[in-house]
């Protein structure tokens, strides 16, 4: 079993509890007076007892690692800090602090009902008091505390399981790392493939997103359609291994990247091809240049999009990715499907990772003394945080990572094309299509699956609609999640009004006193039903950006 660890804290910033599990027994922490330094206690326990142990803490580089390293600093014990505060190793007794999120990004109630051990116990935290002030509810945060602790243990005891059984490895200290270990050690070994670090300005100008889009901000008798783990079907496509050579402008033949003028029909309803203004991801008609992946070129010259290829790079390509795909998509459909699905995904975004990273280094490591650059992240201002640019990473390989975001954007344009031409499309998101259209569906992985009909949907903007099905409506509202809107809510904001909505718990502005105690502020906030999306409005429908006419148009908006 996995030792692990929970900490507890009045106001979210007042330790008053900590939970240990060392893999055997466990143990608490329970802060005895105002004076008691609980976490201190803990960690001097664990500095006798546990020398050279991992412990595991959900969220831990949220909130855990931070209320640690604050303790550390102020009892002068040295630490080193990796991924930020996702990894803090107390130097002197070899203790390491990790978070378990980075290797399960779930939740922790949803990590144990997919690992189907005992559940994530229950606590209302408006509750929390000094242990010596709960009375008979201090048994139940006790039993609380307990219970995250061990089913922590618990579920990450599976996930070791698992890793070991499909793929003979044990985790890392993320998902995406550890999808990349298992990938390097049973399919192909990631040294032989090319990192092309001179062209690595090309590939990142080359790679994009996922289309989100809003077609017609409300409709009627909608289909509801996701593609199955869109990005792991595309796994099956050739990606570039080899080094990347300029090549003879053209696009027939073999090509990885191509630069290129376009020229799509501005009387087109959706455009085929992705394009940044700005800091926003539009896909736009009319004529203008950039660099995209030449499968994505060769699908929009396919479709009648006039292509002028001005320099292409070309690398030897190969599917090596095809046999990981498979295996994880056998593992799809069991008791663990959503972390197979994460697990699968993940390896495409390793590769693709960025090298900038974001480091921490105690205040004597910086080599001479030059703070530019960096800020503090601790109240005693030891240690100080900044970018670095990584350059030996072998896990990163981002000609594989353009290649598969582009062949995943050509499925579902084809498949957006497809609804098109047999109906109406209101909304798409990455792997989704809403439409009045009836898809031909499967169980495949890369099949449209079928989700629900709604009988009425309004679509305000990217990831903000509404769906009204027989079992009521389904809101999607990033940014708003914790507020449940109505549908007269989405008939004002469909209407181009603003709403008003009160938080009076997470959303509250908390006031730290100099008593400790934490006064909440109502605060309101503002849904906005009209502003700038990445398609020109007209009315209750849209159109795509225009090049270049919309462009200063778009740009202001």
């Amino acid at each position: 079993m996995l030792p692990t660890f929970d900490i507890e804290a009045l106001n979210w910033v007042k330790p008053i509890a900590v939970g240990f599990f060392d893999g055997i027994e466990y143990k608490e922490f329970i802060k005895e007076d105002d004076e008691d330094d609980v976490l201190w206690r803990f960690l001097s326990h664990i500095k006798e007892n546990c020398k050279g142990i991992r412990l595991y803490g959900h969220y831990a580089s949220r909130y855990d690692n931070k209320l640690l390293l604050a303790c550390l600093c102020q009892h002068d014990e040295k630490v080193n800090l990796e991924m930020g505060l996702a990894k803090l190793k107390w130097v002197v007794p070899d203790v390491t602090f990790e978070d378990s999120y980075l290797l399960v990004p779930m939740s922790l109630k949803k990590m144990t009902a997919t690992f189907e051990v005992e559940q994530k116990g229950v606590w209302d935290h408006g509750q929390t008091r000094a242990p010596w002030e709960m009375g008979e509810n201090l048994q139940t945060f006790r039993d609380y505390l307990r219970t995250d602790c061990m089913s922590l243990s618990w579920a990450l005891d599976k996930v070791c399981e698992e890793l070991g059984t499909y793929f003979s490895i044990s985790p890392s200290v993320s998902l995406a790392t550890t999808a990349a270990k298992a990938f390097n050690k049973g399919f192909y070994e990631l040294r032989n493939v090319e990192a092309n670090e001179d062209f690595e300005t090309f590939i990142r100008q080359a790679t994009f997103g996922g289309r989100n889009e809003v077609y017609k901000r409300y409709g009627e008798d909608i289909n509801q359609y996701d593609i199955k783990s869109m990005y792991v079907s595309c796994y099956d496509v050739d990606v570039p291994i080899g080094k990347l050579h300029w090549d003879k402008a053209t696009l027939e033949g073999p090509g990885t990247i191509g630069e290129a003028r376009v020229s799509v029909p501005k009387d087109w309803y959706v455009g085929p091809l992705p394009k940044r203004l700005g800091e926003r991801l539009v896909f736009p008609v009319g004529e203008f240049e950039g660099l995209w992946d030449i499968r994505e070129l060769k699908n929009a010259a396919a479709k009648g999009v006039d292509v002028s290829i001005r320099r292409k790079l070309t690398a030897d390509e190969a599917p090596i990715l095809k046999g990981f795909g498979v295996v994880c998509s056998r593992l799809r459909g069991g008791k663990s499907d959503s972390f197979w699905k994460l697990f699968g995904l993940a390896l495409s975004g390793k590769l693709g990772q960025n090298r900038w990273r974001d480091v921490i280094r105690y205040y004597e490591e910086i080599g001479d003394g030059n703070m530019s650059g960096y800020y503090p992240v601790d109240v005693e201002e030891l240690y100080f945080q900044t970018k670095e640019y990584a350059k030996k990473m072998p896990y990163i390989k981002p000609a594989i990572s353009m290649r598969i975001r582009a062949e995943a954007r050509v499925r579902h344009f084809n498949c957006m094309m497809k609804a098109k031409e047999e109906g109406d499309i209101f909304y798409c998101d990455t792997d989704s299509i809403f439409t009045t259209s009836e898809l031909t569906t499967g169980q495949e992985v890369g099949d449209l699956i079928f989700l629900g009909k709604g009988q009425r949907g309004y679509f305000i903007k990217q990831k903000l609609y509404a769906i009204i099905q027989d079992e009521g409506l389904k809101q999607r509202s990033a940014g708003y999640s914790d507020l449940k809107l109505t549908e007269k809510d989405f008939q004002d904001l469909l209407a181009g009004r603003e709403i008003l909505l009160v938080d009076e718990n997470l959303g509250a502005v908390k006031t730290v006193l100099k008593d400790k105690e934490v006064s909440l502020v109502v605060r309101w906030r503002t849904i906005k039903g009209e502003g700038q999306d990445n398609r020109i409005p007209i009315g209750q429908d849209t159109r795509p950006v225009c090049l270049p006419q919309d462009l200063i148009l778009y740009s202001n908006a």
